[in-house]
């Protein structure tokens, strides 16, 4: 004679199911909080740097396209305009170690900021074309390269 016993299948989780679970889910929501905290801070540096720069490369374009050039040196770029009195210079001021790219006229005094926070700017001309090159804080290098009409 054998004795049968019937095991009834019991319906849900088992403790150590749902600790697992558990830590399955908390995992990934470190994982996810991590990779947020990442892309947000990328946003913040990156983003914003390249399109401050393409919106300057922009505007330089936009001002040199036209303009007659009168001198480019490795800091200085003196033009005029058509249609425009005066003369315009587009240069390197300040320390190496602090310097920025400027706008101003050659007259009328004052100055427009372009690119700050710069290591080391260098101007040079190759055909109808302005290269400026610049070095930035973090010792990355950028080239701009803006065509001329004369």
């Amino acid at each position: 004679m054998s004795i049968k016993r019937k095991f009834r299948k019991k319906e849900g989780f088992i403790l150590y199911e749902s600790v697992i679970a558990l830590m399955v889910t908390l995992m990934t929501l470190g994982i996810l909080q991590q990779s947020l905290q990442i892309m947000k801070a990328i946003q913040n540096t990156s983003f914003k740097d390249q399109l401050r720069w393409h919106i300057t490369q922009e505007k330089l374009q936009e001002t040199l396209g036209d303009a007659h050039l009168r001198r480019v040196t490795t800091d200085k770029i003196i033009y005029d305009k058509p249609g425009n009195k005066g003369i315009n210079v587009i240069e390197s001021y300040g320390p190496s170690a602090n310097s920025m790219l400027r706008m101003r006229t050659a007259t009328s005094g004052g100055h427009e900021p372009i690119i700050t926070n710069l290591n080391r700017i260098y101007i040079e001309k190759s055909q109808n074309l302005v290269i400026i090159t610049t070095v930035n804080k973090a010792n990355e290098t950028s080239e701009m390269y803006l065509t001329n009409g004369s």
